[in-house]
């Protein structure tokens, strides 16, 4: 047994994180973040033009960043991905799942194939990665796995497949923890509220004075300034939490309407 009782906290310094896609709008903040704490960013995203350009930018601010294209939800992608990544920096410390689609339907809306769909990508791309990777994290005894889950998983939501996917992501980094017991790996969930991003149609928008208490979208750059914390070994005892940015929406919304008093 190990006399040191941090020895398995001892994180190395300027990590090898990969971030599922990167290159959507919330994950440019957590790009910028990440980058800017000196990791190594391997950026996955289905378009692998936009990751590129992505990475481009990234770099041209002198963070060390790379391209890879993957479909989350096909295994032969995910094992062909940790291959690839292995053979351009090693092993990775850290994952950021961030992967993931709103399809605005309510139920009669949806048939069996588009929220099977959204199960696939929210959550089964997660699992699939984390499965990917885990067996170097638990070889290193060391790595931080952060989901980016929702505030639509954390209560009613009116589009069934996006509520249910995030719960699910939500409940699976709480269940992971028996997986990762005793080592150094910790998971956790960063669940947003509106998030300002080109996904956010104008309608919310519009009621994020009356529905949230600080007034005020949630920039992407704080979901990225909350993701890069968690990887520090002063995160080391954040273990299993879903950690709500949300300016203090699920606290009030459903109770009261400003604009109505």
């Amino acid at each position: 047994m190990n006399s040191n009782p941090h020895a398995a906290y001892d994180a190395p310094q300027g990590l090898n994180v990969l971030i599922t896609g990167a290159a959507g709008g919330m994950c440019r903040g957590i790009n910028r973040r990440l980058g800017r704490a000196g990791h190594t960013l391997l950026c996955v995203d289905l378009d692998l033009g936009r990751c590129e350009a992505a990475v481009k930018e990234l770099r041209a601010e002198g963070v060390s960043a790379y391209a890879f294209a993957a479909d989350v939800t096909r295994q032969e992608d995910v094992e062909r991905l940790r291959n690839e990544v292995k053979d351009t920096v090693g092993d990775v410390q850290a994952l950021i799942n961030a992967a993931g689609i709103l399809d605005r339907k309510m139920l009669l809306d949806h048939d069996v194939n588009s929220f099977s769909r959204a199960i696939d990508i929210n959550l089964v791309g997660p699992f699939a990665l984390i499965r990917a990777f885990a067996e170097d994290l638990l070889a290193a005894n060391w790595g931080r796995i952060v989901n980016v889950s929702s505030i639509a998983g954390t209560t009613g939501y009116p589009y069934p497949s996006y509520a249910a996917s995030k719960a699910g992501l939500s409940n699976l980094t709480r269940s992971l923890l028996v997986d990762f017991w005793g080592t150094g790996i910790t998971v956790n969930s960063v669940c947003p509220g509106v998030v300002d991003t080109p996904m956010v149609i104008q309608e919310v928008r519009d009621q994020v004075p009356h529905k949230v208490p600080t007034g005020k979208i949630v920039d992407p750059d704080e979901i990225g300034a909350l993701i890069a914390f968690l990887l520090t070994d002063d995160a080391r005892s954040i273990n299993g939490a879903d950690l709500v940015i949300d300016g203090g929406a699920t606290q009030v919304f459903q109770l009261f309407d400003r604009a109505r008093g």
